[in-house]
């Protein structure tokens, strides 16, 4: 019997200190609300689970565009300056389409002068005949369409999306190429892409892998 106590009051006592260590850490956690005014709550969460401790809790609010999020005082202390570094207005950007025409052809290069910054990634394709067909330059800011008409014909449309600071680039959202003749339009290529700023994209099509001619976009984001 005496052996049944003994136990007893060991088990008591270890009940009571997990206790009282639950009680310590729910009074250690704080609750804050942020409301944000040009971004997308749900997008906010997923940056700042990172910050979070074990014991850190998100609520999504659509309805007033906020999360409310509990944890230790040193996280949300993180969390807030992640935060207010994200809920900026837009940024402004600009992006530049070139619209190329490429083929392989027998014999030297045949490339004009503002395509030589191209031509050598285009030669690892085999093609070295490069023809200018138009470039428009777009200036926006994010979230905003863009329509870029070329004097050859050619339209492209897009979407600028979010700019993301880690990996220093901005994505571009339905980026559509199409060619009008007359009332007549035919869409050509549909892409989404993430540019790097400063760095130039080359992308496009072929009719078929061991095409002989092909239709080039090039692109390039910068501020």
């Amino acid at each position: 019997m005496k052996r049944v106590l003994i136990l007893f009051a060991a088990l008591a006592l270890f009940s009571g200190a997990a206790l009282a260590g639950d009680a310590d850490t729910a009074k250690s956690l704080s609750v804050r609300t942020f409301t944000f005014k040009y971004k997308d709550p749900g997008k906010a969460a997923e940056i700042i689970k990172p910050l979070l401790s074990a014991e850190g809790t998100i609520s999504i609010q659509p309805g007033s565009n906020a999360l409310v999020i509990t944890d230790r005082a040193e996280n949300l202390k993180a969390v807030s300056k992640t935060l207010n570094d994200y809920d900026a207005p837009p940024q402004a950007f600009r992006l530049i389409v070139r619209l190329v025409g490429a083929a392989h052809a027998e014999g030297s290069p045949r490339v004009s002068d503002e395509l030589k910054d191209i031509a050598p990634k285009l030669a690892m394709l085999r093609f070295n005949a490069l023809e200018n067909l138009g470039a428009a330059d777009f200036a926006g800011r994010e979230g905003d369409p863009g329509i870029l008409t070329l004097a050859s014909g050619y339209r492209t449309e897009f979407k600028l999306g979010e700019f993301d600071p880690a990996s220093d680039s901005i994505k571009v959202s339905d980026f559509r190429l199409s060619k009008l003749q007359g009332d007549q339009v035919t869409s050509l290529y549909k892409t989404t892409l993430n540019l790097r700023l400063g760095q130039t994209y080359i992308v496009g099509a072929t009719k078929t892998p061991q095409s002989q001619r092909a239709l080039m976009i090039v692109l390039l984001a910068r501020r």
